[in-house]
């Protein structure tokens, strides 16, 4: 894990992508690929932030990548 990376500065750094309407999972993959980390990495930092995991786990909803069954979500078959 890299020290100098926190919730604040990862989103920090991907806020202009964000702004051009790349969606949050997008965004994260373009800066691991950027730094040459690996996606692992930033998904350490990412679980650091209720509020990063919440703006992920609602975009995975909106792209159907995960589905709401009795409040637990599940990933898509």
């Amino acid at each position: 894990m890299i020290d100098t990376h926190t919730p604040e500065k990862l989103h920090h750094e991907i806020s202009k992508m964000l702004s051009m309407g790349v969606s949050y999972i997008d965004a994260l993959t373009e800066y691991a690929k950027k730094r040459n980390i690996e996606i692992e990495t930033v998904a350490e930092i990412v679980k650091k932030s209720t509020i990063m995991k919440e703006k992920i786990r609602s975009e995975a909803v909106g792209m159907r990548l995960v589905k709401i069954d009795n409040n637990v979500n599940k990933l898509c078959e």
